[in-house]
């Protein structure tokens, strides 16, 4: 049903849409010309075979991709089948050098892929968008090395491959940077939309006094429309405006009404107002903004992380939040689609009879397809080298999403917790994400080494008596023994140290709320110069699978605004007279013969500086490319370079400049611009069909071969 439901919000959206910059405003859509020379590139023209071009120029691309792609999954494929062991020729997907390089340009993640595919890309797109993209991986390349070597990329140690460099530095460095540079282009965007609008309006109203008022249908008196003719008359197939919208807010409600009905005490009275805000207020404005952003320049706006935004703003603290669907998508894309089809010739309604037929199809083969290849072997596993390769990063994105809403919150004497102030000498802190029907067991211990910014290298004093309670959320009613651990002993150095008693819950009480609230009382006068941790734990060792810590920042939080892992601790660890002198770059950097021996941030585990300074570089590049003239499509594939630095189409990015060069200094002069884009266009598509082709016959004999087994007689 959810599929239903995407593809008549996309249609009815995109329609809408596409009616009110397209028609209404007319903007030109930059690059639909291209898309729809590319959707047309194997219709031929009335003539014979001999006099076109198109088909000769399909069979050299579909010959090249059959022919690499006998070699790159072919091979494999029947090697393992036929003889079995796998034979690889060319690595899938791509080459690491990360290991072997890093030694000299460190935190770099260093691959080659020998696919053709982003070399054809690189033929296709536009070269200054390939440059762009090219000249972000280069200042990846080379700021990267400097970065470690002045302690911005502390996770990243030698040994590393490409995927897991590519991991930690974005985690470090470029995630923080990226996200500020993203929102810089969302600010770029709004401002070329608002500009370039203002400008359209002018020119909208000059044309609007030249241009005839009537139909130029000779048997049709309405008044003229879009490009001279009224909608009836334009032979597109159009739908009414009324029945469109109409089923776009039904599309829309209906995520909204599912999301009340599974979770009916998660989507609070509150929450469901946020999600209608999103729905039918957001969505909408958005998607028409972005829509006339790619009317004008071929670019869709993006505000990055809005659907982490949205949810961190709920306050909801636990995973189950994650899994309520939320509004708020961009539909602006749509909109270039039906530009695209209508430049094609073809008619509205077949766009919607493909639909029709495609969605039931798509939905029965799918499930018998994945169901199929998860019966031949597990995901992720080495039958499969892509996802092998690239899911650990995208299981660590998602993992860093889902962390946005699990943090535990903690209030001071002043503070107000529940309408209530915290007295003085309380400390209360709330734990995330409890399970129901469990025992839990906390303790807490003190610290007055305040200077010390990352918590993990404090002097504590000893542990508190370990409290216990139970959760019963349900009623269910469930109890269990305790189980009670012992405190530690005095620590002599810590031993000026107050006592610290815990408060709430009592022992053995039932908390029937997410929301928990633990209080523990020290003595006033000691309030403003102790740190507090508090320990939560099913296992009564804290060593078990769900224990909390007071210290404990979710990964989003660690990327995007403040990480003390490698801050110091403010001592003389190395007794050479230095504080905290080192970076952790596994190098000597005081010079006394030993590495790493007395650490520090250069910016105190601060990520928000980060941050700045990738919307500031955003706009100060965008300014900058503005006054030497140069096109905008640079930034643009910059930031696709920048926004790609965790996934897997970084590692072709470098490859799709080979296409592009040899397009821009050899096919373009030999055969002029717009034929060779043409021509791309025609050989891209043979390429894919070619490569298909083998890799269909190849996963076929695979299916069988494993599909089949032997049976004795």
């Amino acid at each position: 049903m959810g599929i239903i439901v995407a593809r008549v919000t996309w249609f009815t959206s995109g329609y809408v849409l596409f009616r009110l910059v397209s028609d209404r405003e007319q903007l030109p859509f930059p690059t639909a010309p291209q898309s729809a020379l590319a959707s047309m590139a194997l219709a031929e023209e009335s003539g014979s075979e001999e006099q076109t071009w198109k088909w000769p120029c399909f069979l050299i691309g579909a010959t090249i991709g059959m022919v690499f792609g006998l070699i790159y999954v072919g091979v494999p494929a029947l090697t393992e089948t036929f003889a079995g062991k796998k034979v690889t020729v060319l690595p899938i997907p791509f080459a690491d050098l990360t290991p072997m390089l890093g030694r000299f340009v460190g935190a770099t993640p260093i691959a080659i892929s020998f696919s053709l595919a982003p070399i054809f890309a690189g033929l296709l797109l536009l070269f200054w968008s390939v440059m762009g993209s090219f000249a972000g991986v280069l200042l990846f390349m080379i700021t990267s090395p400097l970065l470690h070597h002045y302690g911005f990329m502390p996770r990243w140690v030698p040994g590393m491959g490409a995927v897991q460099t590519q991991i930690v530095a974005g985690v470090d460095f470029w995630q923080p940077f990226g996200m500020g540079i993203t929102l810089a282009v969302a600010v770029i965007s709004i401002t070329q939309v608002i500009r370039a609008g203002r400008e359209r309006r002018e020119d909208r109203a000059g044309a609007a006094r030249s241009e005839p008022g009537m139909c130029k249908h000779p048997d049709c008196h309405q008044d003229a429309q879009v490009r001279g003719y009224c909608i009836k008359h334009l032979g597109r197939g159009d739908f009414p405006l009324w029945i469109c919208l109409t089923l776009f807010f039904v599309a829309a409600a209906y995520p909204i009404v599912l999301a009340k009905t599974l979770f009916p005490l998660l989507v609070s009275t509150s929450l469901l107002v946020v999600i209608l805000l999103l729905a039918f207020v957001y969505a909408p404005i958005m998607s028409f903004v972005s829509a006339r952003l790619d009317g004008l320049i071929g670019q869709n706006i993006q505000i990055p992380h809005l659907h982490e935004a949205t949810v961190f703003m709920t306050g909801y603290r636990g995973v189950e939040i994650w899994f309520v669907p939320l509004a708020g998508s961009d539909f602006g894309g749509g909109a270039e689609t039906f530009r695209i089809i209508e430049l094609t010739g073809m008619r509205f309604t077949s766009l919607l009879k493909a639909e029709l037929v495609m969605i039931p199809i798509v939905l029965g083969a799918s499930l018998m397809y994945w169901s199929f290849l998860w019966r031949l072997a597990p995901i992720p596993s080495d039958a499969y080298p892509y996802v092998q390769t690239f899911w650990p990063a995208r299981a660590f994105q998602e993992a860093v999403r889902y962390s946005a809403t699990q943090y535990s919150q903690m209030w001071r004497a002043g503070e107000q917790v529940e309408g209530e102030l915290v007295a003085p000498g309380e400390v209360v802190w709330s734990p995330a994400n409890l399970r129901d029907n469990s025992l839990y067991y906390w303790r807490v211990r003190l610290s007055d080494e305040l200077g010390v910014r990352n918590p993990d290298l404090r002097e504590y004093g000893p542990w508190s008596r370990t409290g216990h309670f139970y959760t019963d959320f349900t009623g269910a009613g469930d109890v269990r023994a305790p189980v009670i651990a012992v405190a530690s002993d005095e620590n002599e150095r810590t031993a000026h140290l107050p006592g610290v008693e815990l408060t709430e819950p009592a022992p053995g009480a039932t908390v029937v709320t997410h929301e928990t609230y633990l209080r523990v009382r020290v003595p006033a006068d000691w309030d403003e110069r102790l740190a507090v941790v508090f320990e939560l734990d099913t296992d009564p060792d804290f060593d078990g699978g769900f224990f909390q810590g007071s210290t404990d920042r979710p990964v989003f939080f660690e990327i995007y605004w403040k990480d003390l892992r490698f801050t110091g601790d403010n001592k003389d660890d190395d007794h050479d007279g230095r504080i905290d002198e080192e970076y952790l770059n596994q190098k000597d950097d005081d010079g006394d013969g030993f590495i790493d021996e007395d650490l520090h941030h250069p910016i105190r585990g601060e990520k928000w500086p980060i941050l700045v300074l990738g919307a500031v570089f955003g706009l100060g590049f965008y300014a900058i490319l503005g006054i030497f003239g140069m096109p905008m499509f640079f930034i643009w594939g910059y930031i696709r370079a920048v926004a790609s630095a965790g996934a897997a189409t970084f590692f072709t990015l470098i490859t799709e400049v080979i296409g592009a060069m040899l397009a821009k200094y050899y096919f373009w002069p030999r055969y002029g611009t717009q034929q060779w884009r043409q021509y791309a266009m025609v050989l891209a598509v043979g390429f894919g069909v070619g490569t298909s082709l083998v890799g269909m016959v190849c996963a076929s004999v695979l299916m069988v071969s494993k599909g089949v087994s032997p049976t004795s007689f």
